[in-house]
């Protein structure tokens, strides 16, 4: 009795000593297991990097740790020169290079998901067999399985009160939650299930939501989760497939891939399937995914491979003595190059970084396009290569299959991949890097006018140095020119322009997302096609005022209702980062006072501001300082160093889904909830619209 006393005064304590733990540690996600393998990773390495100094010691543990948090993360910045590193350390920074380059990690991601819906497709064959088999008297008390649960929970329950089957909302195959079920009863139950296992890590219950590291993304709503049991079943109703009001962004566009009547809505959400259908969707995903992962992989090589070959071929046969004068080979020069300018880092093994080449077209061109490929115009480049493998396939007999699947991942790129857009949104990403690199191309050549360093180019490298200078200040790094030299409101310019190098491709991957008004806890309004003539309804002038200065959601019509979102998520996006930069600058012009007193001009706050934003941009841009051939922050403190390490770390990262997101999501029947219910709420929210927006007296 004393035992069982001591038992549960035991679990007393420790319960909430659990809750306390789990409030601090940050919860399994695709984002904690991103930041895991980065920080872990660059320990590893800069233990390795730091024992294998010669002499030994001759580059301290903050230097090391430092490079090989800059190289993971792409940021570029180096605080000794790597010209003096042996050989060895040379070849760490350049696999860091490769491994914390976004496309490389997409790849395993792709492949876990692969593996993940094979694992699901196994686990629905074998129900499938267990079905079809004679059930006999010792079956009866066999509980259900996983699979058969969340079967089971798919079904409409017609007897719940407060649900009409005659209600607009959700088709007869949409699933509702069952109230009575003791979820939290059984933990391993909704284990294959639960939408916020990411790579094969299960999630954490709702109840420990509210945690120190929260880790929502930005914008997102802390408390919204796609898990059925977070929802209520009074947000659902039933309704028959042959009253489904017709929509503007909505279409019957199933029967493209299978045989369905189900919609297809905004940023590629499936709703109205059976859970038949839902299978068959998974079969649709499954043979995308596998496509784009080896068309991934292939992109990623022959990138790498031809722009060593390219690059490493053309220094060892054109100038070699160019990286004999830094005691460097000139092929290994070359392919480090290639390498940096795909992964839009920056670094360079010669101490005067492109200055040496900014006479030499070749290597101009060639890394400018290893630039755009490597991070900037990425999803165009693929989108590309994918509409060509369409247009290209054969009419044969035999092929259909390929050109579903090929049609699917242009028509639904976002169910299957983070950074692969649709048609529109690919022009607009397209559109929008043209104009930002015309912009930083148009401040150079005007603002190198009486520049003599400039000036004293010929006048076509000198526009093609501006071209080039254009794409590598945005992500690419590197330098053609000493950027001390330029005039100060050419490195403004390049402030705003490092500050806002991860906002297109960022803000195009989250409102393509498809539960992007889920994270926002924001459901967009839908307008019929038979819209009631002869309404008043505001000017366009009133709506966007109503919507941008007064911040009102209930805007009148569809796009101005997604306008919303990309309004959301950057002041969202910009409100966060300026606390990161604003920190990260107070503290290192504090550690920095010293310096400062001796030398203000090298060591003046925009210099540090450039430098931040240099490494939160994971850009590598440096003013650097006079007299070393490093980065500026290689004269720093050890403390500012660590700082600006964290702050490249936290840049790195920004740009990323977080967990509601689709394409880093396992299969699982929740996210198909999860369709089911937005799909309902907004109809919902357009019902609730329509009413409030009816003439007076109209009813």
């Amino acid at each position: 009795m004393c035992l069982l006393r001591m038992g549960v005064s035991s679990q007393g304590w420790l319960r909430p000593l659990g809750r306390s733990v789990m409030a601090v540690v940050p919860p399994f996600n695709f984002i904690t297991l991103h930041y895991a393998y980065f920080i872990a990773t660059s320990l590893i390495c800069s233990v390795i990097f730091f024992g294998a100094s010669n002499p030994f010691r001759s580059v301290s543990y903050a230097d090391a740790l430092f490079m090989c948090v800059s190289a993971i993360t792409g940021a570029g910045l180096n605080t000794v020169d790597l010209s003096s590193l042996n050989n060895f350390q040379q070849a760490v920074l350049f696999v860091l290079l490769m491994l914390g380059h976004a496309i490389f990690i997409s790849i395993p991601v792709l492949f876990v998901r692969k593996r993940a819906f094979e694992s699901r497709f196994k686990q629905i064959s074998k129900k499938l067999a267990h079905d079809r088999e004679p059930r006999h008297a010792s079956d009866i008390d066999i509980p259900l399985t996983v699979a058969d649960s969340t079967v089971a929970h798919m079904q409409p329950s017609r007897t719940d009160a407060g649900h009409d089957p005659k209600a607009p909302g959700l088709t007869e195959s949409t699933p509702v939650e069952n109230p009575d079920h003791a979820i939290g009863d059984d933990s391993t139950q909704w284990a294959g299930d639960d939408d916020q296992i990411t790579i094969g890590v299960r999630s954490r219950s709702h109840h420990h939501s509210h945690r120190v590291f929260p880790m929502v993304g930005i914008g997102a709503r802390p408390d919204l989760n796609n898990h059925p049991r977070d929802a209520t079943p009074n947000h659902l109703s039933i309704r028959e497939k042959d009253d489904i009001p017709r929509l503007k962004d909505m279409i019957q566009g199933t029967q493209k891939y299978f045989a369905s009547r189900g919609l297809i809505s905004r940023n590629s959400q499936f709703h109205g399937l059976s859970p038949e259908e839902r299978e068959r969707l998974g079969g649709v995903e499954y043979k995308a995914v596998s496509v784009l992962t080896v068309i991934v992989a292939l992109y990623w090589l022959m990138f790498l491979i031809i722009g060593m070959i390219g690059i490493g071929g053309w220094l060892e046969a054109s100038h070699p003595d160019i990286p004999r004068k830094n005691g460097l080979s000139p092929f290994w020069t070359g392919a480090f190059f290639a390498v940096s300018a795909f992964v839009n880092s920056g670094m360079s093994l010669l101490d005067a970084n492109m200055v040496a080449l900014q006479t030499n077209v070749y290597p101009l061109l060639t890394m400018g396009l290893l630039i755009l490929a490597g991070n900037t115009l990425y999803p165009c480049f693929l989108r590309f290569i994918i509409w060509t493998l369409r247009r290209i396939s054969p009419g044969r007999p035999g092929w259909e299959t390929w050109k579903i699947t090929l049609d699917f991942i242009l028509d639904h790129p976002r169910r299957v991949y983070t950074n692969l857009f649709p048609r529109r949104h690919t022009w607009y990403l397209l559109g929008t890097i043209i104009v930002l690199n015309g912009i930083d191309w148009a401040g150079f050549e005007i603002l190198a006018i009486g520049n003599k360093e400039i000036e004293q180019l010929p006048t076509g490298y000198r526009v093609l140095d501006g071209l080039f200078q254009a794409l590598a200040v945005r992500s690419g790094g590197f330098y053609v020119v000493t950027i001390s030299e330029l005039r100060q409101g050419l490195l403004v310019l390049y402030v705003l322009m490092m500050y806002v190098s991860a906002f297109p491709v960022l803000v195009t991957m989250r409102n393509t997302n498809i539960y992007e008004e889920r994270s926002l806890g924001i459901y967009a309004h839908d307008d019929s096609e038979t819209e009631a003539e002869g309404q008043n309804k505001p000017g366009v002038f009133i709506r966007l005022v109503r919507h941008h200065l007064l911040g009102r959601q209930d805007v009148s019509t569809t796009e101005a209702s997604r306008s919303y979102f990309v309004h959301q998520q950057l002041r969202s996006q910009l409100s966060h980062d300026i606390w990161w930069i604003a920190l990260a600058v107070l503290f290192i012009s504090i550690a920095e006072s010293p310096h400062f007193k001796h030398d203000p001009v090298s060591y003046s706050t925009f210099n540090i501001i450039f430098e931040v934003v240099s490494a939160y941009g994971c850009v590598g841009v440096s003013v650097g300082f006079p007299g070393k051939n490093s980065s500026f922050c290689g004269a720093w403190h050890t403390i500012s160093k660590l700082i600006l390490a964290a702050v490249a770390l936290r840049g790195r990262h920004r740009g990323l889904p977080v967990a509601i997101d689709q394409a880093v999501m396992l299969p699982s029947d929740s996210l198909a909830w999860a369709e089911e219910e937005d799909a309902a709420l907004r109809r919902e929210k357009t019902r609730a619209w329509g009413v409030d927006r009816m003439p007076v007296g109209a009813a």
